[in-house]
């Protein structure tokens, strides 16, 4: 095991504002979490999605989480807060 189980809320500050009027929906407002995530000790992701359109999703690792979600939009203003407290803004 490479270290315990972590968590994190994940905020998407300016993404509703870049999206057309039918998709911001898709996106919660800028001071509300867009989704959830627990990294297990393995590397292996659990994703929680709190937008009206909801769902979860298991990956294999956060980076691919992180490709995927969070480095293929840099403009949606990306912080994660970790329950450690540490806060990362990407």
């Amino acid at each position: 095991m490479d270290e315990a189980i972590r968590t994190c809320v994940v905020y998407r500050t300016e993404a509703q504002q870049l999206k057309a009027d039918l998709e911001k929906s898709n996106y919660n407002n800028a001071d509300e979490p867009q989704f959830e995530a627990c990294v297990f000790s393995d590397g292996s992701t659990a994703q929680r999605w709190l937008t009206e359109t909801g769902s979860m999703v298991w990956w294999d690792k956060w980076e691919s989480l992180c490709n995927v979600h969070i480095y293929a939009h840099p403009d949606y203003g990306t912080k994660v807060i970790w329950s450690d407290g540490k806060v990362e803004q990407l």
